[in-house]
């Protein structure tokens, strides 16, 4: 019997001060400081015949070019192919501005951060030892809501697998949590790792000498607290507090989980990957159309140019404050000139660790959409590893694209009406793209 090896790694991935925040529209100063390191958490595990890696990244997500970089780097390092190799972004908004492209000003970073996530798992495979490994899981009711539909359920499982020396000496811890990383909000002009900083620095402060790692679940349509779109009441605003909170709580449910979870050394592997393409959304408007109410909108209602959030911001009541910023019509014109373009194509990935198994994809997965994987795929439970790989868009469920039809676009834009509907509206897929991913993911995973 071979004997599991599993090593780890943790790696500052935090921009230089001095560039500009982004990922909130509402923000566009330049960092002035660091609340909390960002960080690059790296696994590597081994059971004699297959080697495969785990990374979370605690960034927004990264484009296609700095995925296969990432991707190319890591391979010629360590030998560990692209389908063995599980990159997952947190999607922390108080991150680097690369996740639709590089510009200029981050091209020289997003070449380091390639280097630096490579080193990482270089570093995690020299460093295996001897491991045991087991699972399980538990729940986290009440801290977070579906932002389209405040009153359907969403997915609250905090799924965790531990990993230990054969004496019980930790080695990693991995979280399995799907909510939007928005809780430190745009008033601040700090990095911070968001709430995945909190939850992996309280496990890790607590089974000292454990790597946390944070892996971003089916989160497209979720948000923290009381977040859902629309509601002006909210008493969270999205401070460091709030941040801390949340962090903490997903961690201690899942040190509760851990101490039950008995590891054993008897821990088979094996990854699988496939590619496949998702449809575009086809608009009933012209990109003429688009245009001519693009340019109508950004005349009435001007440009925001504010370093930060202004008071009283939330995620919840930003577009139905600032339409000069979210109903603009920029939106639809991108759609509009978009959708002629092929389909976008993808890496569906599927992961075995012993009994655990995980499948892993690109796109904001809506949670419902990820609940289907869940419960469709045979055998034990899977995680959902949603915001793999670079960055492709939401993938919403179909409802609200129904919801949606016979919308004119000029009404569209209202965001008092359908501003709930962000991540449909902004989706650039088919209604039926959603079922196509989860099949495609459910098939795979039978295949580990």
């Amino acid at each position: 019997m071979v004997t599991l090896l599993a090593g780890t790694a943790k790696t500052v991935i935090t921009p230089p001060i001095g560039y500009r925040m982004g990922q909130w529209g509402l923000r566009q100063g330049r960092s002035t400081g660091v609340y909390r390191d960002l960080f690059a958490h790296s696994l590597v595990l081994d059971d004699g015949a297959t080697k495969l890696a785990i990374v979370s990244m605690e960034v927004c997500g990264v484009p296609k070019d700095t995925m296969q970089d990432i991707q190319r780097k890591v391979s010629g390092l360590t030998g560990i192919p692209a389908e063995s190799l599980l990159v997952n972004s947190t999607h922390n908004h108080t991150a680097p501005d690369i996740l639709l492209g590089v510009t200029p000003a981050w091209r020289t970073y997003a070449a380091y951060l390639a280097d630096l996530v490579a080193g990482s798992v270089y570093e995690a495979m020299h460093a295996m030892r001897p491991a045991e490994a087991g699972h399980g899981s538990g729940k986290l009711e009440g801290w977070t809501i579906n932002r389209q539909y405040r009153d359907r359920p969403v997915d609250n499982e905090v799924g965790v697998l531990r990993i230990d020396e054969p004496d019980g000496t930790p080695i990693a811890r991995v979280v399995n949590f799907a909510a939007h990383g928005v809780c430190d909000g745009g008033q601040y002009l700090d990095w911070s790792g968001d709430f995945s900083g909190e939850l992996s620095a309280t496990i890790e402060d607590i089974d000292a000498g454990a790597v946390a790692i944070h892996l971003q679940g089916a989160a497209g349509d979720v948000h923290p607290f009381d977040w859902w779109f629309g509601n002006l009441e909210s008493k969270h605003l999205h401070t460091h507090e709030d941040t801390a909170k949340f962090g903490e709580a997903i961690a201690r449910e899942a040190l509760r989980v851990s101490v039950s979870i008995e590891p054993t050394a008897t821990v088979a592997l094996n990854s699988a990957a496939v590619e496949m393409a998702l449809p575009r959304r086809q608009v009933p408007w012209s990109v003429e159309e688009a245009e001519k109410l693009h340019r109508k909108l950004t005349a009435g209602l001007g440009e925001y140019t504010g370093d930060v959030w202004p008071d009283g911001t939330t995620t919840a009541n930003a577009a139905e404050r600032h339409a000069e910023m979210y109903g603009n019509g920029r939106n639809e014109l991108s759609l509009a000139t978009n959708q002629s373009l092929p389909p976008v194509p993808l890496m569906v990935q599927a992961f075995r660790i012993g009994e655990l198994v995980i499948s892993a994809h690109a796109g904001e997965m809506f949670n419902e959409l990820g609940l289907a994987i869940k419960e469709g795929a045979g055998g034990a439970r899977p995680w959902v590893a949603s915001y793999s790989s670079e960055y492709i868009g939401y993938v919403s469920t179909r409802r609200p694209y129904a919801e949606l039809t016979g919308v004119p676009v000029a009404d569209l834009v209202d965001m008092k009406r359908f501003r709930r509907f962000y991540g449909t509206t902004t989706s650039p897929f088919a209604p039926d793209a959603g079922e196509m991913l989860v099949d495609r993911a459910i098939e795979l995973l039978e295949s580990v």
